[in-house]
């Protein structure tokens, strides 16, 4: 679910089951070009469609994290956003990017880094949909064990 579809009113009754919040990372730097922009865009809808969908009930969508001046920087503000969307009253907090290449970030408050595999003709491709189950379904077993 995204965060827009959230009426006020409904949060308190939703909030109980709304336990994990996905921070999508674009990664861009803004020295793309308007197609590669697209495009990256693109690949990081590819990789939170298959999670928002299989997980409808339990996930709220936040608005992306797009730009920041390096990798460093990126994972420093996003391991604060994770931190805040925790303290705000979501138990987990799992960033998702299109980028391979961040699936390395070191993100001590987020509770999964999720991102496609490098070079892959598919998007998303079904290894990405196997990894991406198992994470969060182990990552809520593990809590609830």
């Amino acid at each position: 679910m995204k965060f827009s579809e959230i009426e006020r009113e409904r949060w308190a009754e939703l909030q109980p089951y709304l336990d994990t919040a996905l921070l999508p990372l674009s990664g861009l730097t803004g020295k793309e070009s308007p197609y590669e922009a697209t495009a990256a865009l693109e690949r990081l809808r590819d990789a939170l469609d298959p999670i928002e969908q299989a997980y409808r009930g339990r996930v709220v969508t936040y608005p992306a994290l797009h730009y920041a001046s390096d990798d460093e920087s990126l994972a420093a503000l996003t391991d604060e956003l994770c931190e805040r969307l925790k303290r705000s009253g979501f138990r987990y907090c799992v960033v998702v990017t299109g980028e391979s290449r961040l699936r390395g970030l070191t993100v001590r408050n987020a509770s999964a880094v999720l991102g496609p595999e490098p070079e892959t003709k598919e998007a998303p491709s079904e290894l990405y949909r196997s990894y991406a189950k198992r994470t969060i379904e182990g990552m809520w077993r593990g809590a609830d064990a």
